[in-house]
């Protein structure tokens, strides 16, 4: 990654757990939507830049939204992370289906998804499991990989340097189907040259008749 490194230099008393403010800005190469991490975890993103200064909103903010998945390799599983307004120092991982395999002890990182955090980066431990209102799916209780309330310096992520997602790969087609797109093309440059050979020769045809019928009236005519 390539960092910007930044002091908080406030909080919105309104929101003192929701939202900091840097002190690096657009000069910095500081942008919006740009993910802000300590020495380790995740902080959250830049949701407004001044030329000097920036405001961050926080993983723990009940608006934020961050793409997760279960970094255990038998698990793998993907849900969303966000602040709980009812427990305002620990966010939680909800949309769980209910026989998904999370564990209390299963590390949480971002997933990658929707562009605004890298993959990989640690949001928090599962604290707690527990049941949805609606008893379908299940939410995960995360105790976060950042002390918030000693927040003092961390990091903006200004640019990843993550390989870029690798090209569509054509289905493999079903034996005896398979198509070639080059013997394709070719078949169809042929039949729009027999068209076209077709064409001309009915063109020579037809002077062929005209002149012998100018002949043969030519010769009653004598």
């Amino acid at each position: 990654f390539d960092l910007v490194a930044a002091r908080v230099i406030g909080r919105e008393s309104a929101t003192w757990s929701s939202v900091i403010e840097i002190n690096r800005g657009t000069r910095d190469g500081v942008d919006v939507d740009m993910a802000v991490v300590p020495d380790k975890g995740l902080v959250g993103h830049v949701i407004e830049a001044g030329p000097t200064s920036s405001k961050v909103q926080l993983l723990l903010d009940p608006r934020s939204s961050v793409g997760t998945l279960v970094q255990r390799a038998d698990s793998r599983v993907a849900g969303i992370v966000e602040g709980d307004m009812d427990n305002p120092t620990m966010p939680r991982m909800v949309n769980i289906p209910k026989t998904a395999d999370v564990e209390e002890g299963d590390v949480v990182v971002t997933s990658g998804f929707g562009g605004v955090y890298p993959k990989g980066l640690n949001v928090g431990t599962v604290a707690e499991m527990r049941n949805d209102e609606g008893g379908l799916l299940k939410i995960a209780v995360l105790e976060p990989a950042v002390d918030f309330q000693k927040l003092e310096d961390v990091m903006v992520i200004t640019a990843s340097r993550e390989a870029p997602p690798e090209p569509l790969k054509t289905p493999p087609q079903t034996p005896g189907t398979e198509t070639d797109p080059a013997a394709q093309a070719a078949e169809q440059a042929a039949a729009a040259n027999g068209d076209e050979d077709s064409s001309d020769s009915s063109s020579s045809d037809g002077s062929s008749s005209s002149d012998s019928s100018a002949d043969s009236g030519e010769g009653s005519a004598q």
